[in-house]
């Protein structure tokens, strides 16, 4: 009996202690994971609150925040409402330590500041290693929810500040392992909207486990109005649009390194010359004012007057590091769709892996016939 008492005792003792260190685990981990975020370098952070699931092998970091040192950037490099790491059962039986992580409405903030001290860029890999040492598994999904990407210039007049939110995707096969999947391709899909309106699509596939880049990518934006990003115009164009939404549509591919593909932007309803918007508000001068007077002509005499479009096709074929883009081709899609046939701003799905690899091998044969 007396026995009996004593393994009681020590059950609930046991018990307690399991619950005293499960308690004081997230707080543990999360001295460890600010104490992490605080290593001297280029950029430090910090989080909120962290969670454990010991149960699926996972475990979250709430609002975390990761800024550039110097305290002189107006906004964060990255910060996200919860960043959640969990591990690949199926990758552990087998051997390999493989993760997933999912961001919940992450937000990046590139900044472009007269003043180098005040420039975010993000080039720095400290942040890239701080990043390794939270989670030191490789990658094989990884999923994003509400994210935002922004861009920002506080510099210029008025200051520009826009962005893709409402990103939402994944990435898989990540870790291009045939354990993982049925084979080497990484995978992508991502939606997301510009401005206050306007939609982006991106479908991608690649496999890393080629010498030079081997990739498939395709592209859509629709209804993308111009005149939210008219600051950016602005100040990093010759020209100004007053008016007008873009449509375009891209495919591109690369078998080890040679490209093919195209791209193919509309332009609706563009308006590039008012005499209130330029010369009045904006005070263009008089030399600003003929160009883009003249941009607007040029722009009316190709535009597809029934669909109120200007469009063009452009090709591209050649090595990734230097690729073509013929003019007459590009010039002869304006002609077409301005006086024959508006061309259609959906992705054509004309281009993939197997056409690189046929311009790729034809281009070689031309090379060996010299």
């Amino acid at each position: 009996m007396a026995r009996s008492s004593r393994l009681i005792k020590g059950f609930i003792v046991l018990l307690l202690v399991v619950i005293a260190i499960r308690l004081a685990l997230p707080y543990a981990a999360q001295w460890y994971i600010n104490r992490t975020l605080s290593q001297p370098g280029d950029y430090h952070g910090k989080v909120g609150d962290v969670d454990l699931m010991l149960w699926r092998g996972a475990y979250s970091l709430e609002q975390i925040i990761l800024v550039q040192d110097g305290g002189s950037v107006e906004r964060p490099l990255f910060k996200a409402d919860k960043v959640e790491f969990s591990l690949l059962w199926s990758a552990l039986i087998r051997g390999r330590g493989v993760g997933d992580v999912t961001l919940t409405r992450p937000e990046i903030n590139f900044i472009d500041a007269a003043n180098d001290q005040q420039d975010q860029t993000g080039e720095s890999e400290n942040w890239l290693n701080l990043a390794n040492q939270l989670f030191p598994l490789r990658i094989d999904k990884l999923a994003i929810i509400e994210g935002q990407i922004a861009f920002y210039n506080p510099d210029a007049a008025p200051p520009i500040d826009v962005a893709l939110h409402a990103i939402n995707g994944e990435a898989y096969n990540l870790v291009n392992s045939r354990d993982l999947s049925k084979d080497l391709v990484a995978r992508a899909k991502f939606v997301a909207q510009t401005a206050e309106q306007g939609t982006l699509s991106v479908q991608s596939q690649l496999n890393p486990s080629t010498k030079n880049p081997t990739f498939d990518i395709d592209v859509q934006a629709n209804d993308v109005a111009l005149v939210n990003f008219k600051n950016l115009l602005d100040t990093y164009a010759p020209f100004d649009l007053e008016a007008g939404t873009l449509e375009l549509a891209a495919e591109i591919a690369s078998d080890d390194g040679y490209v093919q593909g195209y791209v193919k932007p509309i332009l609706h309803n563009v308006e590039v010359f008012s005499w209130k918007g330029d010369i009045k508000r904006d005070n263009d001068g008089f030399f600003k004012g003929v160009v883009e007077a003249t941009s607007a002509f040029i722009a009316e005499l190709f535009e597809n007057q029934s669909q109120d479009q200007i469009a063009t096709r452009i090709p591209i074929e050649g090595q990734l590091d230097n690729p073509q883009t013929p003019v007459l081709p590009a010039l002869g899609a304006i002609i077409k769709n301005a006086f024959i046939e508006a061309l259609q701003g959906s992705v054509e799905e004309s281009v993939d892996l197997n056409d690189a690899t046929k311009s790729r091998e034809a281009a070689n044969d031309e090379v060996e016939k010299q």
